[in-house]
């Protein structure tokens, strides 16, 4: 009976793994096409404290720790990293989340780990994210209300970020629909509609 209470951990695990990663293309198809959609980006980086200027681009990114998921890299116009970017959708963190990614951060300029997820998700994510820092850096500063949540992490200049996917897409959609950016107009509502059927609503609320 453990046998296959284990093994359906597991398989759930897997498949939101799989369904994050899906999601992580998704958004990195829009965000490297559409200077509007970075723009927005931009924008939600420095609502939470990180001063960054332009995203001049945002790649794929693997990390070098076993057992952790790809994420996003947003890069500024000398080709800095200036933003990591995770995908949260129900699976549970894994054990290198937050602090495996810190290190590929600069730590000479400005520069954030940004955690995206369902706005149901925030208030339990935000308090385990800031304490999983803790246990290796200082965590100073840490903003609890809204679909915004930062705090700084010593060393350097870097923040921890999270935000919730209606906050950043609809700013996202607003910022490209103004641009006239119909392709990313309309990726970005398709992600919004699959995301919503994912989780069934609460992504939104």
């Amino acid at each position: 009976m453990s046998t296959d209470t284990t093994r359906s951990g597991d398989n759930a695990s897997k498949a939101g793994g799989q369904t994050e990663d899906a999601v992580v293309e998704a958004l990195g198809h829009i965000l490297s096409r559409s200077e509007a959609a970075r723009s927005a980006l931009a924008s939600t980086l420095r609502e939470g404290g990180t001063a960054v200027g332009t995203i001049a681009g945002v790649r794929s990114e693997d990390t070098d720790v076993e057992g952790e998921r790809p994420g996003l890299a947003g890069y500024d116009g000398e080709g800095v990293v200036r933003a990591l970017i995770q995908v949260v959708c129900w699976a549970d963190l894994t054990p290198g989340q937050p602090n495996a990614y810190f290190k590929g951060l600069p730590l000479d300029r400005p520069a954030a780990l940004l955690f995206i997820a369902p706005a149901a998700r925030l208030a339990a994510l935000w308090p385990e994210l800031c304490r999983r820092a803790d246990e290796q850096f200082t965590i100073i500063g840490a903003t609890t209300p809204g679909d915004l949540r930062a705090a700084t992490v010593s060393g350097g200049e870097r923040r921890l970020m999270l935000t919730s996917w209606n906050a950043l897409l609809e700013l996202m959609e607003r910022v490209v629909s103004g641009a006239g950016d119909v392709e990313a107009e309309a990726g970005i509502g398709q992600l919004l509609g699959e995301l919503d059927r994912m989780g069934q609503g609460s992504y939104r609320t």
